[in-house]
């Protein structure tokens, strides 16, 4: 009896003893080695922006624009504007940048209004503005972009997608600031004068998020009223993405 005891013990020896090996032998990198069967994957830059890029337009499905328009019962309605989990909306464009200041999607009378297309702008312009009311009372869609005031949300939330007829575009904001003067209005620069635009658009700036652009650069800005400073409008600027 005690020598069956004594032959089992030894197996187990034996057998403790090999798996003691096994695991030193196998899995335990030797001196000067690294074990990268268990670290994430490196991923390039180009791989991150792309995928950030895929993200954004899956989140929105395309929509039919004929369709959106009988709809609405609205020709004016060009594009659709959005800025991933704060609002998707219609944006619509006039002979004039006054009409839809107070009519609604349908067109009528509304003084909240509706978001809109500088009128001076093609769909593939190099530079679109689009405006929108702010408001104490109303919780439109402009309101929100008092949202990147917070330097917390402007870090985490980078992203503009806007869809035409012709194409997506996507934009990253570089940069949301208060302006008194008109320089977001000039739409029509080129050249040298166009990159001296840029300068001065995120110059001051509440936040800014450094984004490489040149004189060939497509920018969507977006302006609405703030009620920090009289006669003052907030703009963010942001840079399509190539």
């Amino acid at each position: 009896m005690k020598k069956n005891i004594g032959n089992i013990t030894k197996i187990i020896l034996v057998y403790l003893l090999l798996t003691i090996f096994i695991i030193t032998f196998f899995f335990i990198p030797k001196s000067g080695e690294e074990n990268t069967s268990l670290l994430p994957k490196q991923t390039s830059n180009n791989e991150i922006n792309t995928s950030l890029e895929a993200l954004v337009i899956e989140s929105s499905p395309d929509i039919n624009f004929q369709e959106t328009r009988n709809k609405y019962q609205n020709n004016d309605i060009i594009a659709r504007l959005e800025i991933p989990n704060l609002f998707n909306i219609l944006i619509t464009q006039s002979t004039d940048n006054k009409y839809y200041l107070n009519h609604s999607l349908t067109k009528k009378k509304d003084t909240k209004g509706t978001e809109f297309m500088d009128y001076r702008n093609n769909i593939d312009s190099k530079q679109i503005n689009i405006y929108g009311h702010n408001s104490r009372t109303y919780d439109i869609p402009f309101r929100k972009l008092e949202n990147f005031l917070n330097k917390d949300y402007f870090n985490k939330n980078k992203y503009i997608l806007l869809q035409t007829e012709l194409e997506k575009r996507i934009y990253e904001i570089t940069a949301i600031k208060e302006v008194k003067d008109n320089e977001h209005m000039q739409i029509k620069l080129q050249g040298s004068n166009y990159l001296k635009h840029l300068d001065k658009l995120v110059d001051n700036a509440y936040h800014y998020r450094e984004i490489k652009y040149d004189e060939n650069s497509n920018i969507l800005v977006l302006q609405t009223c703030s009620y920090a400073n009289k006669d003052s409008y907030y703009i963010i600027v942001a840079i399509e993405i190539n």
